[in-house]
């Protein structure tokens, strides 16, 4: 009997001693590897509600507290291959061993370590997480259960979240990504640390946080108590978010909460969002939300954005449901400028600013829609002053880490009949920039043709248009047009134009027709006096390649025709231009009466404009004027300086008939321009008997501002001169004139201004109807009985006026004007910068200079205001020299007193 219990003894010893040694193999040993990586992977699987896969191993220590030590976990996106929704290097956690014999996780105080998530939406709407949606047909199961079945009906669905709810777990190196391909959104969290605890014998959970989310660091601090209130308080940087709130008594897995954010700098707003800074300023933003299972609810949002520049942004509403996106109403109110000072009117797309938006957001299904979005901006010239309504199809972020919008519609004007509509893409809304639409454009032709009276604007008809607009190459501007004037007889305009980039010329095309039939009514209907022309027409047109381009003009006003053909060869090294500018016949009637036609245009637009001025004068507070939140860029397509320093240039000009009052003419003439050396003539022009020869040099490396022009004409006749300029004196005279000046050519203005240089003006063979020069020179009793005096008119012998030029300055002191009898010296100055005059002009017989000068007078003040004075008395002159004999051969019109000679002994 002793021997048995003996054996039985050491029977349940060895039982037991192997038993656990089996238990210790089953839980530590390599051999029993893949028995517990299956077992505690099937288990978690059921306990989250997703694959959790084990690369790694998985050990038990038994001890006071069993602790299970799991490495090189996943867990697999059922949704997108290649990618796994989690990942961890280490996962520990205290384990209760008799509830894991009854294959229920009891676990408590998990460690994990090295986690990467990853939330990934394709553009597909595919997520690497599955989604858990509630079958209705259950969901009425469930409801009509029996009474001992509701508490397992009441449990929440498997998941990571139920999961870790009454848990303490500590997370560090963790790594969360959420990357959105629909909208571009992507969020990148790198967690140092995040402890979930539960306190107060798991009355209170506890979670801590601390990381950067898109670089920006943050922290994290909430409380959720069994059964009070909770908070969470998150800081990012100056950005300050609360949530708090309270479970719903009627819903276990449901709470209210208020969210409350203020943004500090919304700039630093922008970088959490991944956005590029568009905007500064301070930001308010809160919220009612409402939780429970398939529901969240917003109600009472109010948003303020007031940013720095001045605008102001608030955004309010509500939503029904955000899982389903039912019920939602939101409205936005934006003032993109200062308060009372709106961007100045634009006068291209370049100027063009949005100055309000308004928009009503609602739902339509699943799809938001905008109810009502109007945009305001300074086009008003343009009639683009109020834009709306329009849709977007998404808002997204791009690659630029800009917000932006697709597949937009909107349209300007009417609602009911828009004159413009467009659609395409914003990929920067708050700049306006990474723009590319299309649109057609269809109203009257006031449109174009500003200030037409009203009663006026059925005759031109209207004007239909299709285009494209996009800032490929950083500036805004009209890319595509193809325009066309319709319903109208009185003015035909005809555009078809391809830019694609305005730095460049390769790809751009340019093909514009203007013509008027008939220019009486045209004119007339402008407001404006008819001419002597009836029609006109002209035409430019522009291809641009890599290495080329073709320019070309054509006018045609009645009897006058101008063409020219430019091609510009860009494949060497230095860029070669060559051309012509033809005409067969051109009529001076036709530029005179064409001339009239343009000053009166001149004269309708400065009239407008100065309209608008007084207009913006009398809207202006006193406050400066905003300025372009962009710097401009200057276009290289069309440079002169360039084309002048860096080309080959030769364009040659040819009149084959000039036809005027006083004959028919040519004229022939050439530009030049070689590594910066610049020819322009001369240009010869003879027309009847009067000629005339100019030629303009300039440097345009060395002094690209100021060019030199040298210059003859003769030929031309004194009376018929005083005639155009409406002096009614008849006269006559042959008269020329040369002139060599240098000066800034900037504008006309400055070379006017700094002009230096000489010029000289001659008459001969002349006549005026008035013998008030010989009263001044021969006195009251010789001129009585003059020849002249009888005759009523004074022959003129020559006129001889040497100038020097210097900056406005025109001085001279041997301007002769001489007839048989007198002959009259005059010297000064006129200085219309100064707005000066000083002149001495002195009559005298021929030849008879140290004689006293009956009346001599002289003109000075102001020169828009001079004062004449005569010099009653008269007065002597004597040389220095002493020298006072007229030589025998005297010089007609140089000065009596220069010509003296020392009596001889």
């Amino acid at each position: 009997m002793k021997r048995w219990i003996l054996r039985l003894f050491t029977g349940l010893i060895v039982l037991t001693v192997a038993l656990g040694v089996l238990i210790w193999a089953a839980l530590a040993t390599p051999l029993f590897s893949g028995f517990r990586k299956d077992f505690v992977a099937d288990l978690l699987t059921e306990q989250i509600g997703q694959p959790f896969l084990i690369d790694g191993d998985v050990r038990v220590v038994l001890a006071g507290t069993t602790k299970v030590h799991v490495s090189g976990a996943s867990i697999p996106s059922e949704n997108i291959t290649d990618i796994n929704l989690a990942r961890l290097d280490l996962l520990e956690w205290e384990l209760d061993l008799p509830a894991l014999l009854d294959r229920r996780i009891d676990i408590d105080n998990l460690t994990i370590d090295g986690l990467q998530v990853n939330m990934i939406t394709k553009a597909d709407g595919t997520t690497s997480w599955t989604k858990v949606e509630r079958d209705e047909a259950t969901e009425t199961t469930s409801a009509t259960s029996t009474e001992d079945s509701a508490p397992t009906d009441d449990l929440p669905d498997p998941s990571i979240i139920t999961f870790l709810s009454d848990r303490t777990v500590s997370f560090t190196n963790i790594g969360l990504t959420s990357i959105d391909e629909e909208s571009g959104f992507e969020f990148i969290f790198a967690l140092e640390k995040i402890l979930l605890e539960q306190l107060q014998d798991g009355q209170l959970a506890s979670v801590t946080g601390a990381g950067t989310l898109n670089g920006e660091a943050f922290t994290w601090d909430g409380n959720f108590p069994d059964s009070a209130p909770f908070t969470n308080q998150l800081e990012f940087g100056d950005i300050s978010l609360s949530y708090n709130g309270a479970r719903l008594p009627d819903s276990p897995q449901g709470y209210t909460a208020r969210l409350e954010l203020t943004t500090g700098q919304i700039g630093d707003v922008f970088e959490v969002l991944g956005l590029a800074r568009s905007l500064e300023g301070v930001g308010t933003l809160s919220v009612d939300v409402t939780s429970a299972p398939q529901l969240l609810t917003l109600e009472n949002l109010q948003t303020t954005l007031d940013l720095s520049k001045g605008q102001n942004v608030t955004v309010t509403g509500d939503v029904e449901n955000l899982f389903t996106r039912a019920g939602f109403d939101f409205h936005m109110d934006a003032r993109l400028h200062p308060e009372g000072q709106p961007p100045a009117d634009a006068n291209s797309l370049k100027d063009l600013k949005l100055t309000e938006i308004h928009a009503h957001v609602v739902n339509t299904g699943e799809r938001l829609t905008f109810e009502e979005l109007l945009i305001q901006t300074n086009a008003f010239e343009q009639g683009l002053d109020r834009v709306g309504p329009i849709s977007i199809g998404t808002i997204y972020r791009s690659e630029q880490k800009t917000l932006g919008l697709r597949d937009i519609a909107l349209q300007a004007g009417p609602e009911n009949a828009p004159y413009l509509t467009a659609e395409g893409d914003i990929g920067d809304v708050f700049n306006l920039a990474l723009v590319d639409l299309t649109g057609h454009l269809q109203g009257a032709a006031d449109l174009l043709l500003k200030n037409l009276p009203p009663e006026e604007v059925a005759k031109f008809g209207g004007v239909e248009a299709d285009f494209v607009i996009n800032d490929h190459d950083g500036d805004l501007s009209l890319r595509e047009l193809k325009a066309q004037t319709v319903d109208t007889d009185l003015w035909t305009l005809n555009a078809d134009v391809v830019v694609a980039s305005i730095e460049e010329l390769a790809g751009m095309k340019l093909d514009l027709q203007f013509g008027v039939a008939d220019t009486a009514p045209f004119l007339t209907a402008l407001g404006l006096k008819p001419v002597g022309i009836s029609k006109l027409s002209t035409g430019l047109t522009l291809e641009g390649a890599a290495k080329e381009a073709k320019l070309g003009f054509d006018f045609q006003a009645d009897g006058t025709d101008l063409t020219s053909d430019l091609t510009f060869d860009l494949s060497e090294d230095v860029n070669v231009i060559r051309g012509a500018i033809l005409s067969n016949r051109m009529r001076l009637v036709d530029l005179r009466e064409g001339g009239k036609i343009l000053v009166q245009l001149s004269k309708r637009a400065k009239a407008a404009k100065a309209a608008k001025e007084a207009e913006t004068q009398e809207a202006d507070d006193g406050r400066p004027p905003i300025q372009p939140l962009v710097l401009e860029k200057k276009s290289s397509v069309i440079s002169l300086k360039r084309i002048l320093t860096e080309t080959d240039l030769a364009i040659t000009l040819e009149l084959a008939e000039f036809v005027g009052d006083a004959g028919t003419s040519s004229m022939s003439s050439e530009l030049i321009a070689k590594e910066g050396q610049i020819q322009a003539g001369p240009i010869e022009l003879y027309y009847g008997p009067g000629f005339f020869k100019v030629t303009a040099f300039m440097d345009a490396i060395e002094n690209p501002d100021r060019a030199r022009i040298q210059g003859s004409t003769s030929g031309w006749d004194f009376g018929e001169i005083l005639n155009a300029l409406e002096v009614n004196i008849p006269a006559r005279g042959k008269l020329s004139a040369n002139v060599d000046v240098t000066g800034n050519i900037t504008s006309g203005k400055a070379f006017m201004n700094s002009m230096a240089g000489s010029a000289s003006l001659n008459m001969r063979d002349g006549a005026i109807a008035t013998s008030l020069l010989e009263l001044a020179g021969l006195g009251i009793f010789p001129w009585l009985f003059s020849q002249e005096f009888a005759a009523g008119q004074t022959e003129i012998v020559c006129v001889k006026a040497p100038v020097k030029i210097n900056a406005g300055n025109v001085t001279f002191t041997r301007v002769v004007a001489e007839t048989r009898s007198v002959q009259m010296v005059v010297r000064g100055m006129v200085d219309w910068v100064k707005n000066a005059i000083a002149i001495r002009a002195e009559p005298r017989r021929v030849g008879q200079p140290l004689a006293r000068s009956a009346w001599p007078f002289e003109v000075n003040g102001k020169l828009t205001d001079p004062q004449f004075k005569l010099l009653v008395g008269g007065s002597r002159s004597r040389r220095a020299d002493g020298a006072d004999q007229m030589p025998a051969n005297r010089k007609p019109c140089t000065p009596d007193i220069f010509q003296l000679e020392q009596a001889s002994e």
